[in-house]
């Protein structure tokens, strides 16, 4: 399989920057206008980021792992078929537990309905995930041991929406754009009493970032009761896992986003990328690199990057897939990244074996 880095330079604010081993190496240079695209073959294995191999999983829409051989997935459940989409031919969709060794599938908890978005509990001993019936929004948690599972009651939920907040308690944003919280035992009550409508919210440290109307991004610290206004045009926050870092992406303009690393305050240590879309960003379990998807429709640049999250240095993952569906999410050991797409109305999975 042919491995590659992709070396942008830009004259202009966009500036991705990436190192090579000390052996030679082959160069293929690619003028364009403002930019050259340098494209090196057999990277030296100098513990920089090559692609080892790629799975392609057809009919499987995946989320997370379970551990480092088992992911959460999605996929039909012909035994069921939906009755929430007229006559079109729709089948229940259920999560389910893949198996990556023996390439097995186990669903979680057969049903009639459209499951989706879930997320396990820190500890790994809960699964919060949402269902779809009609326009409407469902939350449920599920003892992934026994199977047990409980509705949150009293709640209609943001379809995007939701992070465990510890082992017994998960956050989630309503239709109405107020944030609450929820136990295990599905009983819910309103965490953040503002009076403007939230768009998004994650857990910091000591406290919850959360954005609110006109993209401003604010942190309210556990012991205060005003929040701390951070910057402006965020579309999404994400923390490194030790809390130290914040990855942001921010709405520059219509057609422009950039990517981020900043300190908690929103001081930016240098920016990744400059594009028309940036999502899917997800660090590494060690918070030593971020991934993302990219996609730039004026030069046509587009795919899976991971960027060290010291230096800023990026790597283009030398993978067939432009548009990823879900965020990317990392193995464990993060030695494996997988990603979703829809292609042809039909959802893949591609597992991506890192080196």
């Amino acid at each position: 399989m042919k491995r590659y880095r992709l070396i942008i330079c830009i004259a202009s604010t966009f500036l991705i920057l990436t190192s090579c081993g000390q052996k030679e190496i082959h160069r293929e240079t690619v003028e364009k206008p403002d930019k050259k695209i340098t494209v090196l073959d057999q990277v030296d294995k100098d513990g920089k980021i090559e692609v080892k191999d790629v799975q392609d999983i057809n009919g499987v829409r995946a989320f997370q792992f379970l551990n480092e051989n088992t992911m959460i997935v999605s996929k039909e459940n012909k035994q069921f078929r939906s009755q929430d989409f007229g006559s079109k031919e729709v089948y229940a969709q259920n999560l389910a537990t893949y198996n990556l060794k023996n390439k097995s599938t186990f669903v979680l908890h057969p049903s009639n309905e459209i499951q989706h978005a879930p997320k396990l509990s820190p500890n790994g001993k809960y699964l919060f995930y949402k269902v779809a019936k009609g326009e409407d929004t469902f939350g449920y948690i599920m003892n992934v041991q026994t199977k047990e599972t409980v509705k949150i009651k009293d709640a209609l939920l943001y379809p995007s929406s939701g992070e465990w907040l510890n082992n017994s308690e998960v956050m989630f944003i309503t239709m109405e754009g107020k944030l609450y919280k929820a136990n295990i035992k599905g009983e819910a009550e309103q965490l953040l009493h503002r009076d403007e409508r939230i768009l998004d919210a994650v857990k910091g440290i000591d406290g919850i970032y959360y954005i609110g109307v006109n993209n401003q991004l604010f942190f309210l610290h556990n012991e205060k009761t005003d929040p701390e206004k951070i910057r402006d045009d965020v579309v999404s926050i994400i923390p490194s896992p030790n809390g130290k870092q914040l990855a942001l992406v921010q709405q520059k303009d219509a057609q422009t986003r950039t990517l981020s690393i900043t300190d908690l305050k929103g001081s930016e240590a240098f920016q990744l990328a400059l594009s028309t879309q940036i999502f899917g960003v997800s660090w590494s379990p060690d918070g030593s690199k971020l991934a993302y998807n990219f996609i730039s429709e004026k030069e046509g640049d587009k795919g899976i990057f991971i960027a060290d999250g010291l230096t800023g240095d990026v790597t283009h993952l030398n993978v067939n897939l432009d548009y990823a569906a879900d965020q990317l999410a990392w193995s464990p050991s993060g030695n494996k990244l997988v990603a979703s797409s829809f292609t042809q109305n039909q959802v893949h999975t591609y597992i991506i074996f890192l080196k």
